[in-house]
């Protein structure tokens, strides 16, 4: 299977999360999940490995904003952002990393 979308979108989010962070952390960690959608956007995951689906699964988990309600002309999303932990953005990184390797390697 081609991954080369989804290792262009999770490349660009990788970059988004790296210092300095010239707009704020949440604005950052808004663009990285934003590519990071955009990468999983219709993706068959079927023939992926279970860890990469776990994974995946877990960055979704932190992309859902539901029960989170606009404020102040914010998006629920920027809302679900604010309030994470330092563990939490740290966890994001690592995933966002992680499935940032696994899909340019399929792409050698």
């Amino acid at each position: 299977m081609i991954y080369s979308f989804p290792a262009e979108k999770f490349s660009i989010a990788r970059r988004a999360l790296m210092l300095p962070h010239p707009d704020g952390q949440h604005a950052s960690l808004e663009t990285a999940l934003t590519e990071c959608r955009l990468g999983l956007h219709r993706m068959n995951r079927a023939k992926l490995d279970a860890t990469i689906r776990s994974q995946i699964y877990t960055l979704e988990c932190f992309m859902d904003s539901t029960g989170f309600s606009d404020a102040d002309g914010d998006s629920a999303w920027t809302i679900r952002l604010k309030g994470l932990s330092d563990e939490e953005k740290s966890e994001i990184s690592r995933l966002v990393d992680e499935l940032a390797n696994f899909f340019a390697s399929q792409e050698a």
